[in-house]
């Protein structure tokens, strides 16, 4: 396989589809959200994501990477954010509305609207101020009075250079970073992470679903490559790649129902922006 290809016992916590395994154990997640935000939960419950927010993933390619809620209906969406992007308040402001629209049925009042987190765990200091975690709040202007609507949205930066964050926080942030399993970890949280890494990693059963999808792709995209050459002989390279594109989204419609991974594979593979790969994905995953 190509050099981009990484083998699934070497595949770090950081990679999208290693941090889907280890961060849907309800017992890692919940050891998360309690050292996050400092308190406790009795339990919490995976939300179908590819049903509640469908809608928003096939028109602007929505990735729910771990969407919850716990036992007071306080839902809570965890997202890996490993490339640095702009527009990630706005990112989160779109996430912020689907949660929203579909947290809320027809007829109910607005005081019954859950109070929400959105959570991006990030390999790069987006806001470039070295802290380790950076919380919004907002104030009245002019004034001191917070204005509380229920909403709240987390970064948390693994390049951190100052740890404002719980002590299981930043070893979470650290082996984030480092990928190091063998360092003496002291959380409980992080103990049963690096384990939950080390179980992915060595389960033969996702072994082959992982490795089916990136050969899959991998295929899809030299095909692409090759019908792009051969159309810009014939009637131009913008016409094979188009056809590329289509051909990646269907492989990737037979194996996943989640529209944003296509996404995620047009910006690397055919190097879309992300609007435009987005864009794509609308108008062909139908």
């Amino acid at each position: 396989m190509p050099h981009s290809y990484i083998p699934l016992r070497e595949l770090p916590l950081k990679h999208d589809f290693m941090f889907g395994q280890v961060m849907r154990n309800p017992r890692i997640c919940k050891l998360f959200l309690e050292a996050l935000l400092e308190t406790q939960l009795d339990r919490i419950e995976y939300i179908d994501t590819q049903k509640d927010l469908k809608d928003a993933y096939l028109y602007h390619g929505i990735r729910l990477d771990v969407y919850l809620k716990d036992e007071t209906g306080t839902v809570y969406n965890i997202e890996m954010q490993s490339n640095p992007e702009e527009y990630q308040e706005h990112r989160a402001r779109y996430y912020q509305s689907g949660m929203d629209r579909r947290g809320l049925e027809a007829g109910k009042s607005y005081a019954e609207l859950a109070e929400s987190y959105i959570i991006f765990i990030c390999d790069f200091d987006y806001f470039h101020r070295g802290l380790a975690l950076y919380e919004r709040v907002s104030y009245l202007k002019g004034t001191d009075l917070e204005y509380k609507d229920g909403s709240h949205v987390l970064f948390l930066n693994s390049r951190y250079q100052t740890g404002n964050a719980k002590p299981e926080i930043l070893e979470y942030l650290d082996y984030l970073r480092t990928n190091d399993g063998g360092r003496a970890y002291h959380s409980q949280l992080m103990k049963e992470t690096v384990e939950q890494v080390t179980l992915v990693r060595n389960d033969k059963n996702l072994e082959v679903s992982y490795m089916t999808i990136a050969m899959k792709l991998q295929d899809e995209r030299r095909a692409g490559h090759r019908e792009g050459l051969k159309q810009g002989l014939e009637q131009g390279l913008e016409q094979g790649l188009e056809r590329g594109i289509l051909a990646t989204i269907a492989t990737i419609k037979e194996l996943t129902d989640n529209p944003d991974i296509a996404v995620q594979k047009l910006v690397e593979q055919f190097g879309l922006t992300q609007q435009a790969a987005q864009e794509k994905v609308a108008q062909y995953w139908a």
